[in-house]
């Protein structure tokens, strides 16, 4: 029998439920919760709250989110669906394509620099609001909380939070009833840490092998502005830009972010929108210069780069239409790969789920916004999509090189996050519960040849998909 160095595949089992009364107790929770993308509170008296949802919403959760934000102070609490604002028939999607999330760069506003993936909503949900000012409260998006609050304009001190509950899966799911106060504190030393970073290097068993140095200044610029709950931005140009340090306050928009000199490889067989064929994606002075494999998502991307080859972005080093701007650290140690909507989802981007899970990484290359008046001008005049995409690694190392002393500190070891293992983590966690169950995650994804059996190169690489179909056809864990 065959012995792997990462943890073997498990995956969490959830019953669906049948009434409000079942989804009550976890919507009590999650409209007291202030900590994580999917908190809903605190709910101010009064409050009349607008909730964007897709067609799919499941009855049951609605009805208990409603009862329970009205329990805490709301007056109104009104779901609408994301798709009826825009005016547009929603689109079924599912995980088996992959490259669709490079063909929404195309798709998606040009012109513009509201970000490329959040489509035709950012607009019209504006317009929406200018109607209906009653709304003291708004929660919307899968993701990118910077972004979404960017995109709502004058509207932006409306915004709460992200929505991710029409899924059933989602709400009863425990990650999102993980204590806030033990939460925070699990991130706390990484935050800490990256302040005394001269170097970082990321490494996956997929192929993935990143690295590059920081100054004390760039290292101290990069952790100020790391933080966001649940979601850290672990790569110094995807922190310290404005549309992401814009959570960061105060801020000074007139400094350039931090350009670091990053080079490598980054592989994978997954992004935000599904799976693909394997892809390497290779990487000089933080800029793409050259893509091989990953099937219509390499394809997609080796004709933007191109296309859009005299792309200078304002501040930006040097040409290009992707730079490496997000190295992106969920920390929900309960999230995990949901099923029950993988193959029919209305979600923009249905894989965004599995990238939540505490020690997965996401990874970004594209553009980042900044110095915002120049940058909206370049978009305009040059006809320009504004966005970046992504590719998912779960078994990351990420190391920094502590400056002092020289010893490499791992901050995820093989897709685990370390600072589950701290001492005085575990023992705040006594405080909530079992700390080997708390602290433990739920869900390990299958990959043969790394944490299961099989040859990576001729079972999963090729076609992720067919092997995962082929699995839970055979009612195994995914």
């Amino acid at each position: 029998m065959a012995i792997y160095s990462y943890p073997a595949p498990c995956a969490p089992e959830y019953k669906k439920p049948t009434s409000v009364e079942d989804c009550l107790p976890q919507s009590r929770t999650m409209a007291k919760k202030q900590h994580g993308r999917a908190a809903m509170g605190p709910i101010k008296r009064a409050d009349q709250i607008l909730i964007l949802t897709y067609p799919d919403q499941d009855k049951y959760v609605q009805g208990a989110l409603t009862q329970a934000l009205e329990e805490e102070g709301a007056e109104v609490v009104h779901f609408v669906n994301e798709h009826e604002i825009v005016g547009m028939k929603p689109e079924v999607l599912s995980v088996e394509n992959g490259w669709k999330e490079a063909e929404n760069v195309e798709k998606g506003p040009k012109g513009t620099s509201e970000i490329a993936l959040l489509g035709e909503t950012p607009e019209k949900l504006r317009k929406y609001l200018d109607k209906h000012p009653e709304y003291t409260g708004v929660f919307w998006g899968l993701g990118g909380r910077a972004h979404t609050l960017l995109a709502l304009g004058h509207h932006g001190s409306k915004f709460r939070n992200n929505y991710v509950f029409n899924n059933w899966e989602e709400l009863v799911s425990k990650a999102w009833t993980f204590p806030d106060e033990l939460w925070i504190e699990i991130e706390r030393p990484i935050i800490e840490a990256i302040g005394k970073a001269s170097k970082v290097r990321i490494t996956d068993p997929e192929g993935t092998y990143l690295e590059y140095p920081l100054t004390e200044e760039e290292a101290l610029r990069f952790q100020k502005c790391a933080w966001l709950s649940g979601h850290l931005f672990l790569d110094p140009l995807q922190a310290t830009s404005q549309e992401c340090a814009i959570s960061t306050w105060p801020y000074n928009w007139n400094v350039p972010p931090v350009f670091h000199d990053l080079n490598g490889v980054l592989a994978g067989t997954a992004n935000h929108f599904g799976f693909l064929p394997r892809i390497e994606l290779y990487f000089e002075h933080a800029r793409l210069v050259e893509v091989k494999g990953g099937g219509k998502y390499g394809d997609l991307i080796r004709e933007m780069m191109d296309k859009y080859k005299d792309t200078h972005w304002p501040g930006y080093p040097d040409k290009g239409f992707f730079w490496f701007c997000d190295s992106a650290l969920c920390t929900s140690v309960k999230s995990f790969r949901r099923t029950s909507d993988m193959f029919h989802s209305y979600w923009s981007l249905p894989n965004t789920p599995e990238r939540n899970r505490a020690g997965i990484f996401h990874h970004g290359f594209g553009s980042r916004r900044h110095f915002s008046e120049i940058f909206d001008k370049y978009v305009k005049e040059h006809n320009l999509p504004h966005t970046h995409i992504h590719m998912h690694n779960y078994f990351t190392t990420y190391e920094i090189k502590l400056r002092d002393t020289g010893h490499w500190l791992k901050i995820v070891d093989k897709g685990h996050l370390t600072t589950l293992d701290d001492p005085q983590i575990r023992t705040l966690a006594v405080k909530y519960g079992d700390p080997d169950e708390l602290l433990s995650v739920e869900w390990e994804p299958p990959i043969p040849g790394i944490n299961c059996e099989g040859d990576y190169f001729k079972d999963y690489a090729p076609d992720p998909m067919a092997y995962l179909k082929k699995r839970m056809k055979e009612n195994k864990q995914i």
